[in-house]
């Protein structure tokens, strides 16, 4: 067993060698990612726990970006930066982890049903295949990338249970709202296969595996249901971020190998959709053994059905479908869809293997073959060294469309405004302005009625006190600033940041939720139930 973690350990340093060079490497979304993560640290830092609203984002103008945004990365990503490595080092270690813990996981889960071998050579295949490599070095998206080392402890976790291992059940919870606030776009496509998974592994004790999953959901509802809640006020509600079309590629692109850095799959210079060379062949020879023997798998059988059903919608032929299908829209691009065959692959593979004769000699070919036809895809287009101090004062709003700015917002920001708080009109002293992330204190001597402007945009969690006492927001003007009126008097304000309704309630339910797993793992642990 040590000497297989080892290999894969070694061996997955291949894959993440970019990362040990100075600096950063130009991706669609990587320097997104560090900026954002630089808001998020300033935000945590003045103690707004869960980080919804970012101030110094949209010209410094506030964007709820995070209050939308998968979570887990940027907490995973203050544990190195707590410890003193800088903001673009925690997110590349981030990424250098996920992708070595993926590779460690994956093995772990295959290693529950199949030999040390074949394991080992799937483990391999679910690192090396281009789509990972697309999302680390073209794309940049750390969410993904943190996703696919959690889904095999999901994986893990059913095989486990399917074979009585009870104590399971409460880390299959832990492990499911884990991955939905990774890349809940991800969770979104696997959970449902996990779930048909479990029923076709699991017999008995259905109404557990469906508890835990819920609780798994329920621990993640501090992220997820704000999230749904607040969509209404931002202007992603009646927008799409992707057009179907331009994403739905001819069969050729899924099947040749090629290699590009562009935003799109298709067109000069695109990224590749390619599923990859040894994925094909796993899914055909698992085809060809399972028409050859006619043993009864269903587990085979499910993922065949859902890999072939994955690349069909990948290609131009299903763009009906893509108008039919409930609720597919939440994909938003049709190459997303790869994360399926990276799922099913190494379990097929692993099948393969583990029914031959030549058990090793396969399990190596298949080892070999990975590395080669997809080493030369772990390369980023080009690389970068920013300070950062580039990041930290970065204020993009880091969206394509500003997708996040609230309906109500007719103009947006150009500029950044030269003072966080105005008193637009009215004699007034104004002494003691403290400003923080999502807090401002000041003093103010209203001689007369004044009107105070709060350079940032109104969003549902702003609130504002005068002598502690609620002072109503007017919002609506061109740019959706915070405004409100004072009359005559001396007050002591506050602005700030604070929980609505429906953000203490999702952060209620996270905690009960959370409390639930860990007393269940508690009494089975105190049971002696095994791992």
């Amino acid at each position: 067993m040590k000497r297989h973690i080892l290999i894969l350990v070694v061996i997955s340093l291949i894959a993440i060698w970019p990362f040990f060079k100075k600096g950063f490497y130009q991706s669609h979304d990587g320097e997104w990612m560090v900026i954002r993560f630089t808001a998020f640290h300033q935000t945590i830092r003045a103690g707004n726990i869960p980080v919804r609203f970012t101030d110094r984002l949209n010209n410094n103008y506030g964007y709820p970006v995070l209050n939308f945004l998968y979570p887990l990365p940027f907490y995973l990503s203050e544990v190195p930066k707590v410890l003193g490595f800088s903001f673009v080092d925690s997110i590349k270690i981030l990424f250098a982890l996920s992708a070595v813990f993926s590779a460690l996981a994956m093995f772990w889960a295959l290693s529950r049903k199949f030999t040390k071998e074949a394991s080992l050579a799937g483990a391999i295949l679910y690192l090396f295949t281009p789509y990972r490599f697309v999302d680390i070095y073209v794309r940049g998206s750390v969410g993904e990338s943190l996703s696919f080392a959690i889904l095999p402890l999901v994986l893990g976790s059913v095989f486990c249970i399917s074979q009585g291992k009870k104590i399971y059940y409460p880390l299959l919870a832990f492990f499911t709202g884990l991955l939905i606030m990774s890349h809940n776009v991800i969770a979104a496509v696997l959970l449902p296969i996990f779930l048909i998974l479990s029923f076709l592994l699991i017999k008995k004790n259905i109404k557990q595996i469906l508890l835990a999953f819920f609780l798994g959901l329920m621990s993640s509802a501090f992220f997820w249901l704000p999230a749904l809640y607040d969509l209404q006020y931002v202007k992603l509600s009646q927008i799409s971020v992707s057009n179907i079309k331009d994403h739905l590629v001819p069969f050729s692109r899924l099947f040749i190998p090629d290699w590009g850095y562009g935003p799109t799959p298709i067109g000069t210079g695109a990224f590749s959709p390619q599923v990859g060379m040894v994925t094909i062949a796993a899914i055909l020879a698992a085809i060809f053994l399972r028409f050859k023997f006619k043993n009864k798998n269903l587990i085979v059988d499910f993922f065949l059905v859902i890999s072939v059903i994955s690349i069909f919608l990948m290609s131009r032929p299903s763009s009906p479908f893509w108008k039919v299908i409930p609720f597919i829209s939440v994909i938003q691009f049709p190459w997303r869809l790869l994360s399926v065959t990276v799922f099913t692959a190494p379990y097929l593979i692993t099948f393969v293997i583990d029914i031959s004769k030549q058990k090793r000699i396969l399990a190596a070919l298949i080892i070999l073959a990975s590395i080669t036809s997809t080493v030369l895809y772990t390369r980023p287009a080009s690389f970068i060294d920013r300070p950062d101090s580039y990041y930290s004062t970065n204020e993009d709003s880091t969206t394509v469309r500003d997708e996040y700015l609230p309906l109500w917002i007719q103009e947006k920001p150009t500029g950044r405004a030269e003072q966080k708080v105005a008193v637009t009109n009215g004699n007034y002293s104004l002494l003691n302005l403290k400003i923080t992330p999502n807090n401002y204190t000041f003093s103010i001597d209203a001689k007369g009625n004044v009107d105070v402007r709060v350079n940032t945009i109104y969003f549902p969690g702003w609130q504002v006190k005068a002598n502690s006492k609620k002072i109503n927001i007017d919002y609506k003007n061109a740019l959706g600033l915070i405004t409100f009126k004072l009359p005559k008097g001396t007050y002591d304000v506050i602005i700030q940041y604070t929980r609505t309704p429906v953000h203490l309630l999702s952060e209620i339910i996270s905690m009960f939720a959370l409390s639930v797993i860990l007393v269940y793992f508690l009494i089975l642990k105190w049971q002696k139930q095994n791992f």
